[in-house]
């Protein structure tokens, strides 16, 4: 067994316990070790999970992320088959979407109507509650990530101001807890001064120890700016 494999192996019966006790809602009373992925609305967040994971995650424009996403992923044997399931995390009955999945576009399906139920009922349209995804593959990495949704600073027509408040709530909750790691998300197309995730992240982390920064969009660099941002990738 090479030292790689030698690691997934020891850290997989840590992982399986933290899922355990955040399963068990735990992590109301113990921050418990997560890595959290965040970023601005359209930042490409979907593109770095399944970039990820492989499954082709809902996306578009707006808040396409209404609700937390927790995205538990296992590797298995070489050759052994792709499977998943999808559920929410309230205690009550599953909806009719939960349960397993036969392949990455229903998995992509069943996330949008596991989003439609924990969302269409509530007053802006954002829920508390989460998804839970569980991914068994050859291909992934034993890795749990919690998706969440994107920063709302401005509602659209129709859309109710609370939730403004209610997602950035739910982002600085993460932000303030010493245990997760920010996988701050941003496109590399927008100015690094303005992306509001890593200042956010700076007052939260100011020695920068649990925050990392992911770049999107490299093909939408601006003539003349790719200097920049190889400044940027260098953390110069």
């Amino acid at each position: 067994m090479d030292e790689a494999a030698s690691l997934t192996a020891a850290a997989r019966p840590f992982i399986d316990l933290i899922d355990t006790l955040r399963a068990h809602g735990v992590q109301q009373d113990l921050p418990l070790p997560q890595i959290a992925v965040m970023g601005d609305q359209s930042a490409g967040k979907s593109s770095v999970l399944e970039m990820i994971s492989g499954v082709p995650f809902p996306r578009g424009s707006g808040l396409v992320t209404r609700c937390a996403t927790q995205l538990i992923m296992k590797r298995t044997p070489p050759g052994t088959e792709w499977s998943a399931n999808a559920s929410v995390s309230w205690e009550g009955p599953q909806p009719r979407a939960a349960g397993p999945v036969k392949d990455r576009a229903s998995l992509c399906a069943a996330i949008e109507q596991l989003t439609n139920v924990l969302c269409s009922n509530t007053k802006n349209g954002f829920s508390t509650d989460s998804i839970v995804v569980e991914l068994s593959s050859p291909e992934v990495p034993d890795l749990t990530l919690l998706d969440l949704p994107g920063i709302v600073r401005t509602t659209v027509s129709g859309q109710d101001t609370s939730v403004v408040r209610d997602v950035n709530d739910l982002i600085e909750s993460y932000l303030g807890q010493e245990r997760t790691i920010v996988l701050a998300v941003m496109p590399a197309n927008q100015d690094i001064a303005t992306i509001d995730i890593l200042e956010r992240a700076a007052r939260a982390d100011p020695a920068g120890e649990r925050t990392l920064a992911v770049l999107t969009k490299p093909d939408l660099i601006d003539q003349g700016a790719e200097n920049e941002v190889c400044e940027v990738l260098a953390n110069r």
